[in-house]
């Protein structure tokens, strides 16, 4: 059976069309009217009229895009005045799919995005399916076949277990041609037969002229012309009947593969008015991707058959359409870029209102939240006190007393292991520097013992100012180590004050000048600025005294001490430097653990324990500074920095 025939009745049909725009103009016209007075009830509640508004949007979004974003728009707006979440979400999807028509593709995703966080916001599924449909849609114009796959298909499955046959007609199709485009013929085909089904069932025209659109598509990429034209016709005869409710774009398209066919089938002049038809509806819907390719095809099908006049007054009529339509472009533009200006004012309204209100509310439920507090409290403890007062009190009491004692304890086992370790300690210096000058006592007595009268006069002295040296040296080495060990048992406190650490450093100098005189060395001491120090007096100048005393000890003669005292980013500085032979990594470790220290001569043979350079860097470290040692990078004698805070804190 041929479907490539013209069919006749051209004029009576004309006639008609005439008739049904004109009782469409008068039903819009009265349907405004009726639109604004049902928006006008004060007895109907704010969501029935918005989702009527989004109802109405939705349907005519693909057939008059701007009308659509106009009651989307109003939607919005009460939707946003009502505190009516989902009637926003719907209305910023209807505003999405309008302009989706337009190739509007950035706003388009934002509207969607917009709208797909509300749907989930409310936990929406079916909003949210919606929004899936649409997002199919967009990255098919962005021609992302994975994408649009994958969408369509999740919309189309949730529709299904839901059941809602109107939305699977819709999404039943979407996925057919949508595998179409994938060259999916067989799937393509399945989809589509049972949309043509469902939508029939539904008559609901307008999905089903698509679908009859979708099936031409796939039989002429089958070369199956007979059966491609059939289908258009179908389409034809849906468009016909919806007249200004036909999807225009189904229509179109329709038109032009007719048009196609035809003009194959050397039928140059029923090809012509197909597409002279088409280009009739792209005038009056605006739709201006058509415009050129129509036009093109009209001028080729005017060459082919000579009529020159004809194609002047085409070539005319392009000129001026293009005119028009340009300015119908920029004007839909404006209208759609006004109306997204709009949108967003109303959003960044919403969003200020929602502030202030939750400002309020803030306030509000701060004022309420000690009285509410207070009241559940008071009731909880009545409560509590009632039923089970005396077994919270005895429990209390037995966590009390399991507390107290675990706290006991837990100090006893500190003090123990304190205890332990300070005797550890006390016993590894004990036994190290107390055992050696002790001997040296013994063996000098000894030495008298067996010498008895033979010793003359001149050694008995000798031997009189080594036992005084030796008796000076233990009592030192004694009060160090009482020093040290009150320091160990945390017995020794600090009483800091700003100390002038100029005047008492030079008083120090001069304690140790005769030490030096006898050993020819020689102190300098320099400032910078006047160095102060916020420590306690005794300890400060015990510490100063102990690193002269070293400093000289370690000194060889004709060689010279230098002290340096400055400000470094609010400590003091003080450094003593010397000329020795400079301190071994291993004493240098054994200076920082609590290990017997091997303390070597002076220059002079003078005997030392280590144990007062210990007590000095524990001092150091009681008035909230530090003692440091390194050998001088001359490589001969070592550098002592004493570090303290300059002002209190």
């Amino acid at each position: 059976m041929q479907y490539l025939n013209p069919r006749g009745h051209h004029h009576i049909k004309k006639i008609i069309v005439v008739v049904v725009l004109v009782w469409i103009q008068v039903a819009v016209v009265r349907g405004q009217d009726t639109l604004d007075r049902f928006l006008s009830r004060l007895d109907i509640p704010v969501a029935a009229k918005v989702d009527r508004l989004n109802g109405m949007a939705r349907d005519i979004s693909y057939v008059n895009p701007l009308r659509a974003t106009d009651l989307s728009y109003r939607a919005l707006q009460l939707s946003q005045e009502a505190d009516y979440p989902r009637g926003v979400a719907y209305a910023l999807r209807g505003i999405a799919s309008s302009l989706l028509t337009e190739e509007r593709l950035y706003l388009c995703m934002k509207n969607l995005q917009r709208s797909l966080q509300i749907f989930r916001s409310l936990n929406d599924s079916t909003g949210i399916a919606g929004c899936y449909v649409s997002l199919g849609h967009l990255y098919r114009r962005l021609q992302n076949r994975d994408q649009e796959l994958h969408y369509h298909q999740k919309a189309f499955e949730f529709f299904s277990r839901q059941g809602i046959a109107e939305r699977v007609g819709v999404t039943t199709h979407n996925l057919g041609e949508t595998y179409y485009n994938r060259k999916d013929y067989a799937r393509a085909i399945a989809l589509t037969q049972r949309a043509i089904s469902i939508n029939d069932s539904l008559r609901n025209l307008t999905v089903l002229s698509a679908c009859y659109r979708v099936m031409g598509n796939i039989k002429l990429a089958q070369a199956d012309k007979n059966a491609a034209a059939y289908w258009y016709h179908k389409t034809l005869e849906v468009s016909d009947r919806l007249g200004q409710g036909a999807q225009k774009v189904a229509t179109v398209d329709a038109l032009i593969q007719l048009a196609r066919l035809m003009s194959e089938n050397n039928q140059q002049q029923e090809a012509l008015r197909q597409l002279q038809r088409a280009l009739q509806i792209v005038k009056e819907n605006r739709l201006f991707n058509y415009v050129q390719p129509l036009y093109e095809s009209i001028i080729k099908l005017q060459v082919e058959s000579g009529s020159l006049q004809a194609l002047r007054t085409t070539l005319a009529d392009y000129r001026a359409t293009n005119t028009e339509l340009n300015n119908l472009k920029t004007e839909v533009m404006f209208r759609f870029t006004e109306t997204m200006l709009r949108v967003d004012s109303l959003e960044q309204m919403s969003a200020e209102l929602q502030i202030n209100n939750l400002n309020q509310k803030n306030l509000i439920e701060e004022k309420n939240s000690r009285t509410r507090t207070t009241i559940i409290f008071m009731a909880i403890l009545l409560i509590l006190l009632v039923i089970v007062s005396y077994n919270v009190f005895m429990l209390r009491k037995a966590n009390r007393l399991l507390t107290e004692q675990r706290g006991t304890m837990r100090i006893q086992n500190q003090q123990l292991e304190e205890l332990n370790a300070l005797k550890n300690k006390f016993l590894s210096i004990l036994s190290h520097d107390i055992k050696a000058p002790l001997q040296g006592l013994k063996s000098y007595v000894g030495l008298l013992q067996k010498g008895g009268e033979q010793i003359q006069r001149g050694q008995l002295l000798q031997f009189a100012d080594e036992l005084e040296k030796q008796l000076d040296s233990t009592t030192k080495m004694a009060d160090n180590l009482i020093v040290w060990a009150k320091l160990q048992m945390k017995k020794a406190s600090t009483q800091p004050q700003l100390v002038a650490v100029g005047n008492d450093v030079k008083e120090n100098i001069r304690l140790y000048e005769q030490m030096a005189l006898e050993k020819k060395v020689t102190m300098h001491y320099t400032e910078v600025g006047q160095p102060t120090a916020w420590a306690d007096r005794d300890q400060f100048n015990f510490i100063v005294r102990n690193l002269i005393h070293n400093a000289i000890k370690y000194s060889p003669a004709n060689t010279a001490v230098q002290l340096e005292a400055n400000d470094e980013e609010g400590y003091c500085a003080l450094s003593v430097l010397d000329n020795g032979e400079g301190m071994s990594q291993e004493t240098l470790d054994q200076l920082y653990r609590f290990d017997p220290m091997i303390s070597k001569t002076g220059t002079a043979g003078e005997e030392g324990t280590g144990l007062g350079l210990r007590i000095c860097m524990e001092f150091a470290q009681l008035n909230r500074g530090e003692l440091t040692v390194k050998n001088n990078p001359s490589g001969q004698g070592s550098c002592f920095t004493l570090r303290l805070p300059a002002q209190q804190a």
